[in-house]
């Protein structure tokens, strides 16, 4: 389990490091297609970079992360690097330190259950929603459409879209196409990437800030995808 802390550690470190400049680059770049791949690319990268153990890549020679790792061995936390400050050597001069890892260890654990726990739920609720309520279904390009009688906001889930009879009276057309954008680009494969990373990094607020716009970045992509469809800028607008 220390390994994981300190894999988190460091992927969180990782992740701050890239995203705090990387978003004032993208700030005002309307390229949301390239604003995209850099936010998948800095969650990617967190992922895996610290993993590498190549010396150029490896982040075991941050000053940040040896801090840390310092602070987790006199806290009394096992961790696998060299030093004399090991669990081992505190143990010998007859001390025993308060169990701090399995205390970190369990509210690790615990974030990471409930942030799963609550992805799985909301999952679920689309299922339900998705699979109850709907007067007509019907497909277009592979693409499965519901139309339920109940006022229920439009969204989409995997190769699913779900809209009110009322929209669809309304703003059918714009609506479809919209939420055909998100299926189109694999946005919830963008979001199941995300949760993973929330899941890991669960305590880190800039996670939750790269999801904030991610999401967004979803919205102009689809809004972009609608426009060149031929719909007027200033009906889709109203």
């Amino acid at each position: 389990m220390s390994a994981f802390l300190i894999y988190a550690i460091k992927s969180a470190i990782l992740l701050t490091l890239l995203f705090v400049p990387g978003i004032f680059l993208m700030f005002k770049e309307k390229m949301f297609r390239f604003n995209r791949m850099t936010l998948l690319a800095i969650l990617m990268l967190s992922l895996v970079l610290p993993l590498c153990n190549f010396s150029r890549l490896s982040m075991d020679n941050m000053s940040a992360v040896q801090a840390i790792e310092q602070g987790l061995i006199q806290a009394g936390i096992p961790v696998d690097v060299a030093s004399p400050l090991s669990p081992l050597s505190l143990e010998s001069d007859g001390e025993r330190p308060f169990p701090w890892f399995y205390v970190v260890s369990i509210l690790y654990g615990i974030g990471v259950m409930t942030i799963l726990c609550i992805r799985l739920r909301e999952v679920l609720s689309m299922g339900r929603i998705i699979r109850r309520g709907s007067i007509w279904a019907k497909e277009e390009d592979g693409i499965r459409i519901y139309c339920h009688a109940e006022n229920v906001a439009p969204f989409s889930w995997l190769r699913n879209i779900v809209i009110s009879e009322a929209d669809y009276k309304e703003n059918g057309r714009e609506i479809i196409l919209h939420e055909k954008a998100h299926i189109i680009y694999h946005h919830s494969a963008d979001i199941l990437l995300l949760t993973l990373v929330e899941a890991v990094q669960w305590w880190n607020p800039f996670v939750y800030l790269l999801g904030m716009y991610l999401r967004d970045v979803h919205e102009y992509e689809a809004d972009d995808y609608v426009l060149r469809q031929g719909i007027s800028c200033h009906a889709y607008s109203e």
